[in-house]
């Protein structure tokens, strides 16, 4: 059971039939955790990413993740044009529970949850006059 009502691919462009809880075909669907609300299932795919000295994970549940970014490698270049770099989606626990233990350099990032649209500092500062 995926999103009620849902019976095909969250990526407009596809027309194939979901696979079991996910909101995406065997095509574009990616390793991540089903969870269910009331009468919906939606998978919540995780992603390493790093942005300067920071590294952390960012959520999306893969309606989004086919819906708004047709998939994998769109999801990627948004994440790359947002300036992130390293990303890769976590297919196990194991690569979750090494992705909360920074390398050496690197710290745990404020900014490690949900997809945000925009990140603080993609955030133009207006300046003042001069």
């Amino acid at each position: 059971m995926a999103m009620k009502g849902n019976t095909r691919c969250a990526v407009p462009e596809c027309n194939n039939p979901i696979s079991g809880y996910n909101n995406l075909c065997d095509e574009h669907r990616l390793p991540g955790m089903a969870v269910t609300e009331d009468e919906s299932t939606m998978v919540i795919t995780i992603w390493y990413a790093e942005h300067g000295d920071e590294v952390g994970t960012v959520v999306l549940n893969d309606w989004a993740l086919g819906n708004l970014f047709g998939g994998r490698v769109g999801f990627e270049v948004k994440l790359a044009e947002q300036g992130f770099v390293s990303v890769r989606n976590l297919a196990t626990p194991l690569e979750l529970q090494n992705a909360r233990r920074p390398s050496k350099g690197k710290k745990l990032g404020k900014w490690s949850g949900p997809w945000l649209t925009q990140y603080e500092w993609e955030v133009e500062i207006p300046k003042g006059p001069e």
